[in-house]
């Protein structure tokens, strides 16, 4: 009897890991594949000279943070390592605070969407771009410039806004947005709806798709894009370790793909909630 009791004890435990298995692996009743994250980065860094594209939510970016000359000082230092820079949440009214820091940034050009957001609180995507690129040397053109606001079916908090560039012959389009918390899900769905998967794409800004607004292991939001920036990755200078900000790159993209990197020194909670994010092309004619 005491072996037979082993024998039935060690099959229960055989069935349950073998029913553990099969769920781990697959959620055939919600139809998301649960996606293990590997210790190995699919997307290492190389040792390359490369068009370099940041972003950063400056959080809550208006007149108070524009008037402060050490912020100011220090938002540059940090700016000016990149070609083009996507900057979300910036609050101002005025519509004065992004003027000033461009200001400050004499060596790029500007541009700012439309004020979006269903409250009274507003805010607006900036970008800033050189005329040659750092490190390749080659000339830098905005080629278009599209914003989604007002968007008449309401899809998003903040509408995205995409970015044609021209890098002497390489074409690429960057699309930067700032989800809501509330509806990450809904929200890039519907950006996986409007963005097209044909020509050199990227997707980058503050998706706030991890810990408790989202699982992006088990949603299926952009499975067969590149989601070069990990969940294991910590972007928000909180203790608390989440990868809100992203950098995605559909299959053309990523032939260009050469390295990236989280930017923390020097970034304080009286900068951003947020560290810089970024991401390293090598341009190809096409």
């Amino acid at each position: 009897m005491h072996k037979n009791g082993k024998m039935v004890l060690l099959g229960k435990i055989i069935l349950v890991a073998i029913v553990a298995f099969i769920w781990l692996s697959f959620d055939s009743i919600t139809g998301n594949v649960v996606k293990t994250p590997s210790d190995t980065d699919p997307y290492p860094s190389k040792d390359v000279k490369a068009l370099t594209i940041a972003t950063w939510n400056l959080q809550i970016f208006g007149v108070t943070k524009a008037a402060n000359e050490e912020l100011l000082q220090d938002y540059v230092s940090i700016l000016d390592d990149f070609d083009i820079v996507f900057v979300q949440e910036i609050r101002d009214k005025s519509e004065s605070a992004f003027q000033t820091l461009c200001a400050r940034l004499p060596d790029y050009t500007c541009a700012v969407s439309a004020r979006a957001g269903r409250s009274a609180s507003k805010e607006q995507y900036g970008v800033l771009y050189r005329d040659v690129s750092l490190e390749t040397g080659k000339s830098i053109k905005l080629i278009k410039l599209q914003d989604s606001t007002p968007d008449q079916q309401d899809r998003w908090e903040r509408p995205p806004l995409a970015a044609t560039f021209a890098v002497d012959g390489y074409v690429f389009t960057a699309y930067t947005i700032h989800i809501k918390p509330a509806a990450v899900q809904q929200e890039l769905a519907a950006l996986e709806a409007l963005v097209p998967d044909k020509g050199n794409i990227l997707i980058l800004g503050d998706f706030n798709a991890d810990c408790s607004y989202y699982n992006a292991q088990q949603e299926q939001e952009f499975d067969t894009w590149h989601w070069i920036i990990r969940d294991t990755a910590d972007t928000t200078v909180a203790q608390s370790s989440c990868t809100y900000d992203r950098i995605l790159l559909n299959d053309d993209a990523l032939e260009e793909y050469g390295k990236k990197g989280i930017v923390t020194e020097g970034i304080t909670e009286a900068h951003s909630d947020h560290y810089l994010v970024w991401i390293g092309l090598e341009p190809k004619e096409k």
